[in-house]
């Protein structure tokens, strides 16, 4: 009888060792739970996270667009502001040109008919010309 026995507390000692094996597994698949819990909550908050900065790069993206239509409109206005410009000046230039040729002429032309006409003498003298008959 005393083989049953030895079996028997052997197989009491066993079963004790398994209970605690199983705590002890239970303990850590607890402990391992709470870690995964952790980690998939940060990794949520990290795809949150990317999901914001992905708007606020669309959005970044879209204003520069926006932005970019804005300058290119504004360079063809100031193109067509130059061209607008460079034209009276040339106008001009032309203008200051002509008067540079006909104005002596016609200076002259004037001093020479102030000699018989006192209207234009009294013009000229307005202006500041003085004529000298001959």
């Amino acid at each position: 009888m005393k083989v049953p026995y030895a079996l028997t507390a052997i197989a009491a000692i066993l079963f004790v060792a398994l209970g605690v094996a199983s705590l002890l597994l239970d303990l850590s698949i607890r402990s391992l739970r709470i870690g995964i819990g952790s980690q998939e909550q940060q990794v949520l908050s990290v795809e949150a996270r990317n999901v914001e900065l992905a708007a606020a790069l669309q959005t970044q993206e879209e204003r520069k667009e926006r932005q970019e239509l804005v300058n290119q409109m504004l360079r063809k206005e100031i193109v067509q502001k130059q061209t607008a410009v460079q034209m009276q000046q040339e106008q001009i230039n032309q203008a200051t040109t002509i008067a540079q040729q006909v104005a002596p002429n016609l200076l002259h032309d004037m001093a020479e008919s102030s000699v018989k006409n006192e209207k234009m003498r009294q013009l000229l003298t307005k202006h500041g010309y003085t004529v000298q008959p001959k």
